[in-house]
């Protein structure tokens, strides 16, 4: 075998390794980019999951909210229980 001979064999070797490793690479980059996404997706669901309960909040404590009727005349004293001395039969 000549030098000729050997290099060719090592070219069409090299070059189909070279080929792999690109592929290799390729497919890294799309999953990276795939996992990434996916991060920024669910990090978006979270603020707008978030953002939705606070609202929800914000409408409860609306319909929850006491408001003092100035025409109700009942009202009820109540005595505070440290100043009640307790009997004893």
């Amino acid at each position: 075998m000549t030098y000729d001979d050997i290099r060719l064999i090592f070219e069409k070797t090299f070059n189909s390794n070279v080929a792999f490793l690109q592929k290799i690479n390729e497919q890294m980059d799309e999953e990276d980019s795939r996992a990434l996404k996916r991060l920024s997706e669910s990090q978006e669901d979270k603020e707008s999951k978030k953002q939705k309960l606070d609202e929800e909040v914000e409408e409860l404590r609306r319909h929850l909210m006491i408001m003092p009727n100035k025409d109700d005349d009942v009202y009820t004293e109540a005595t505070p229980l440290a100043l009640k001395v307790p009997v004893v039969d």
